[in-house]
């Protein structure tokens, strides 16, 4: 015997195996009564119903691990792996955005190496030049009217040292030769601790020339504003080949300074810095510096 555990129907016929009213799966059932040793029936009174003719009335029949589909709206995981596709889909485009937030910050990193790369090598080429080398350059003189006059007379050239020289600033530097170059724009700054007191330029003529007079720029005459943010010159000492020396001092002017030294015999001069007028920076231009000689 047979019997429906929904409806709680029986069968007698084991052959049965799905309810005939709703058509859930029958479960084996216990005998009471053992039955009739023969029942007969008339052709209009079979129980027998063949399995392919029936019809389901309830629900559909489902077989043990069949998938099932359903149609009960968007949102509904299917159980035929759509819903894997979709979750594979989703990885495969997150993985393709990061590949393409990678390549940018590969590529940025190289523009940024190279840049810095193309820093230092700009950096190595605006060296400052030691404050030991000398700087040879065109004889200076003053006509008559005090304006420089840079052609060289008699093949005289002149060639300067520092004591000292402050590094450069990306593509301004402050070596000794800017004070002879005949420019307002450059000047000479010392790379001292401090005000730069001690230091000093070393202005070497080659022969012994008669020098007449001195014209100094001092400070870096570049602009009004830089001229107040460096240190100027307000006392010096010139030290000549011959062991003779005389102090100078300057007003605090964005002027040119003329030092008038008579008639003084000798093969070199040395500028040394004794006093300033303070700026915001602490260090000491020159921007010029030149000579008025004889043969």
């Amino acid at each position: 015997m047979k019997r429906c555990s929904k409806c709680s129907r029986t069968y007698e016929d084991d052959s049965l195996r799905f309810c005939l009213d709703d058509g859930t799966v029958l479960v084996a059932g216990q005998r009471t009564v053992d039955p009739p040793a023969t029942v007969l029936y008339s052709p209009a009174e079979s129980p027998y119903v063949d399995p392919s003719t029936r019809t389901i009335r309830d629900a559909p029949l489902t077989r043990p691990n069949q998938a099932v589909t359903t149609d009960e709206g968007p949102g509904r995981r299917r159980s035929d792996g759509s819903s894997n596709r979709g979750l594979i889909a989703a990885v495969i485009g997150i993985g393709l955005v990061l590949i393409v937030i990678a390549t940018i910050g590969v590529v940025l990193l190289w523009r940024q190496t190279s840049k810095d790369a193309g820093t230092t090598q700009s950096a190595k080429n605006e060296a400052p030049t030691p404050a030991s080398a000398t700087s040879p350059v065109r004889a200076a003189s003053l006509t008559n009217s005090g304006q420089e006059n840079l052609e060289s007379t008699k093949g005289l050239r002149i060639s300067v040292d520092a004591s000292s020289v402050r590094y450069a600033v990306q593509s301004n530097t402050y070596v000794a030769s800017n004070v002879l170059d005949g420019s307002r724009k450059t000047a000479w700054i010392e790379g001292a601790d401090g005000p730069g007191l001690g230091e000093s330029l070393r202005f070497d003529f080659g022969r012994e020339i008669n020098l007449r007079r001195i014209v100094i720029l001092p400070g870096y005459f570049k602009s009004p504003e830089i001229w107040k943010q460096n240190n100027r010159l307000a006392r010096a000492t010139l030290y000549f080949s011959s062991g003779t020396s005389q102090s100078v001092s300057f007003p605090d002017q964005m002027e040119r300074q003329s030092i008038d030294l008579g008639s003084i015999k000798t093969r070199s001069v040395r500028l040394e810095i004794n006093e300033v007028y303070s700026g915001s920076d602490p260090d000491t231009a020159i921007s010029e510096v030149v000579f008025e000689w004889e043969p």
